[in-house]
């Protein structure tokens, strides 16, 4: 018989393991795929105003004793690098989910391999609906599923949104300050014995939310969705392509000099084939170049860093979408 002292270490224990688990399980928090991190618990409201600086041009060629601001002689600032910053407004969420724990459970497999096992299920359910909404964000700057490559928001360089190619899934490669991260509720656990049910119920909970600051910092590469397919697949140059569309765009890299890529199971395996010349992708290969870089990709089917990217691997991006 599971006793009120067993139900009651059974909750220290997942709520003592709850944001550890959360922490190791969820991805886009991690500062190198996003520098504008906020947390404003304990503040009012669930929104926060990110501020946002306006660009700047090349300076004029001035001569002796000529003006350099009011050039129009109309006593108005017309110099086109005046500071005048704009923000952009990002809300929170609230992720949930929750389990049901017969009091028959912890009698028979005992209070460790419950603990281990609702703490398990809760973390993941909440890191993952945190991530498959970052991703969209970073997408569309929605919380709204994409159903189509024309939701895409922002600039693309893999398959076309009318490629009519079938479902297709998306990786990104993006600045570490592209978007905004805040979290107005850390995880959080709650407990509830139905004596009734004679179970217990655990709710696991947190709020948190995304948004995109600079839109160009951010990159889409799609691909035809599925691990079998040949064609259409992500490619070298697609990624490649993106680095060289932010370093145009002036995306500030991380400290490393990286920009931050992820992507999908899929597009990992179509970039090792290419990078150690297996699986039928032999033109583009740079093995001979980067034979370390091709090794670990042949030994380990991953990819760490190449062509200016930290590459992350999810299967929380935005997939299932019609390319028609």
């Amino acid at each position: 018989m599971a006793t009120t002292t067993d139900v009651g270490n059974l909750y220290a224990d997942i709520v003592a393991d709850l944001i550890p688990y959360y922490d190791n399980m969820v991805l886009l928090p991690n500062p190198q795929l996003i520098l504008n991190s906020y947390n404003i618990e304990g503040g009012l409201g669930n929104q926060m105003k990110i501020p946002v600086t306006n660009s700047w041009t090349t300076g004029a060629t001035v001569a002796a004793h000529a003006k350099i601001i009011d050039t129009g002689g109309d006593d108005q600032a017309d110099p086109v690098n005046d500071f005048a910053p704009s923000n952009v407004i990002l809300s929170t969420t609230k992720k949930g989910t929750g389990t049901l724990v017969a009091n028959e459970d912890l009698e028979d497999a005992g209070a460790g391999q419950v603990a281990q096992a609702v703490v398990t299920r809760l973390s993941r359910a909440i890191a993952q609906s945190t991530d498959v909404e970052g991703f969209r964000v970073i997408a569309s700057d929605g919380t709204s599923a994409l159903t189509n490559l024309a939701n895409v928001s922002v600039g693309m360089d893999g398959l076309a949104a009318a490629a009519n190619v079938g479902n297709c899934e998306l990786g990104f490669v993006m600045s570490p300050e592209a978007i905004g991260y805040a979290m107005k509720r850390s995880p959080e656990v709650k407990m509830f014995e139905n004596v009734n049910r004679d179970h217990i119920e655990y709710v696991a909970t947190l709020r948190n939310g995304f948004k995109q600051i600079q839109s160009s910092f951010i990159r889409a590469v799609a691909s035809k969705e599925g691990i079998d397919n040949t064609a259409n697949v992500a490619s070298l140059d697609q990624f490649a392509t993106s680095v060289a569309q932010l370093r145009d765009a002036n995306a500030p890299t991380d400290g490393f000099g990286f920009y931050a890529g992820v992507v999908t199971p899929a597009q990992e395996l179509a970039l090792s084939k290419e990078l150690n010349g297996v699986g039928g992708i032999s033109s583009g290969s740079i093995g001979s170049v980067a034979q370390d870089l091709a090794n670990d990709a042949l030994m380990k089917s991953a990819i760490t860093q190449a062509i200016g990217i930290s590459f992350f691997r999810s299967s929380n991006t935005p997939g299932g979408l019609a390319s028609a």
